[in-house]
């Protein structure tokens, strides 16, 4: 078997290495035919870098790299200066600073072509460098994560908007040169809509969303099994299961990710983590806890049961301000969300977002509970598994005691006594309790309803702040959330909780119980 490529993201290394590469040129041989200014945006470790790189080897020339993949025979091999800058590799602590990591970084590529190239200002040196390196042939230009000094600052307004004018000068280069240009690549995370390489670049085709190219990056179903079989059996063999039980396990924690709202796509860097340790953790989203993420939701005050079913129209992907930050378009750009849907209605465009996968929902929820409450201690697993074995057991006093104590423990100065901030926290709970089972939201509006199905039990939850439980009891029925559930065998639990926003806790609970 070739040997997985785990942080491998220089396509030369790959294949002179003998790493297996899933083959993604069929997309890149479209973009190169089709146009020459292009944006795509994925979130991070989703193999944005090897695509940047594989246009840097096509576009030198080296054609013997690419043996045996689809762009081998479909262009004509000619050599090309490349511009190959990496926003990632850039070291400053200033705007000042930015800079100069700028100018150096343009200088380096330079020097790579025995070029000394001069100027005073980031913008002089990179239009120097296209201008000179166009002597010998028309430049591909690629940037990779253009954005980064941008969301490495998010939390620093005024330095922020500082990177980004600075950015804007810099990117701002490009149009006047497009006749030494043969093609320009960037990749990101996000789309800032002032920042020019957008406003002014009018030849430029955002592919993030766009049909033919949702697969561009990630893996397809057919993709594990005919480049990954040989793991999967060993992965299947180690746990002494066949090997679909593994790849139905695989589906659940990785799979999911989509820009169309069609084929599902897994998430690359943790597909390959599992292969190679053979086992299911939460590999992307250990890479880079969202901090930052968590902070804004809190400070915006955000319901978390709103993520179960969000609709946006196609306008609220692109206004990224980082003046007034849209927390549905930031979830969605760095990946905690993905488009489940889409749905024309008339003129207009809307998107179904939604978690794409287990690994994601368990994790965000998990730092979002964390985040909300300042308890961390949640994450020992011991009041969690109090809480699900008292609902396996059907033993509901244990249950409401674990969440008595767990909003007891949330300090004074965070909570935050209003039905939203009740509601995000038990959906949190909830969520993470039946995530393995089954865990469903009844409604996205107003009180949080809910159904938790465990072992041969089914809890359905209704809430209402500073109301009696049998008004929350009574909603439930009133709406008929057990009907569905009825056909399935299972014992039926109707809870109505009533939070008491005076002693900043559960005011009191009523069950009824129900035969399918």
């Amino acid at each position: 078997m070739k040997k997985l490529p785990i942080g491998i993201q220089d396509f030369r290394e790959l294949i002179d290495g003998g790493y297996v590469y899933v083959d993604k040129t069929e997309y890149l041989y479209r973009l190169i035919s089709e146009g020459k200014v292009y944006f795509l945006s994925r979130p991070r470790r989703f193999g944005k870098s090897l695509l940047v790189s594989t246009l840097e080897q096509i576009f030198r020339g080296n054609r013997g790299l690419f043996e045996g993949l689809y762009i081998h025979d479909k262009i004509e091999w000619r050599k090309h200066p490349v511009i190959k800058l990496d926003m990632t590799q850039l070291a400053y602590e200033s705007p000042e600073g930015l800079k100069q990591a700028l100018m150096d970084h343009v200088r380096s590529v330079g020097e790579a072509y025995g070029l000394e190239i001069s100027g005073r200002s980031p913008k002089d040196i990179f239009a120097a460098l296209i201008k000179e390196l166009s002597r010998t042939g028309k430049v591909a230009l690629l940037i990779d994560e253009y954005d980064k000094p941008i969301i490495g600052a998010l939390t620093k307004t005024e330095e922020c908007a500082a990177y980004r004018e600075i950015l804007k000068d810099f990117y701002g280069v490009i149009k006047g040169l497009d006749a030494y240009l043969k093609f320009v690549f960037l990749t990101g995370v996000s789309k800032f809509s002032r920042t020019s390489i957008f406003s002014d670049l009018n030849n430029l085709r955002d592919i993030t969303m766009a049909e033919d190219y949702n697969e561009i990056c990630g893996y397809r179903e057919e993709d594990l099994e005919r480049y990954f079989d040989g793991y999967f059996e060993r992965f299947a063999e180690k746990h002494g299961v066949g090997k679909e039980a593994i790849l139905e396990r695989f589906r659940t924690w990785y799979n999911g990710y989509s820009w169309n709202g069609g084929e599902r796509l897994y998430n690359p860097f943790s597909t390959l983590n599992a292969l190679a340790d053979r086992q299911f953790r939460n590999y992307w989203f250990e890479t880079g806890t969202p901090t930052f993420l968590i902070n804004l939701m809190r400070e915006k005050r955000y319901d978390l049961t709103r993520l179960e079913d969000l609709l946006l129209i196609e306008s609220g992907f692109s206004k990224f301000e980082i003046e007034d930050i849209a927390v549905e378009a930031l979830l969605f750009q760095t990946g905690y969300l993905t488009i489940q849907e889409v749905v024309d209605k008339g003129a207009e465009r809307y998107y179904r977002l939604g978690y794409p996968n287990y690994e994601v929902e368990r994790s965000l929820l998990d730092h979002l509970l964390v985040g909300y409450t300042e308890t961390p201690g949640i994450r020992d697993g011991r009041l969690l598994l109090q809480l699900r074995e008292a609902l396996e057991s059907g033993n509901l006093e244990a249950f409401f005691a674990g969440v008595e104590s767990f909003f007891a423990g949330i300090p004074y100065a965070i909570f935050i006594a209003q039905e939203w901030y009740f509601a995000s926290i038990v959906y949190a709970v909830l969520a993470i309790l039946g995530l393995e089972g089954r865990f469903e939201m009844l409604t996205n509006r107003g009180r949080l309803d809910c159904a938790v199905e465990l072992g041969e039990r089914v809890y359905i939850f209704g809430f209402k702040l500073n109301q009696a439980p049998e008004k929350a009891l009574e909603q439930i029925k009133q709406r008929g959330y057990a009907e569905k559930y009825r056909a399935s065998g299972k014992r039926i639990t109707l809870v109505g909780v009533a939070f008491d926003a005076e002693k900043r806790n559960v005011g009191g609970w009523k069950v009824e119980e129900e035969r399918a």
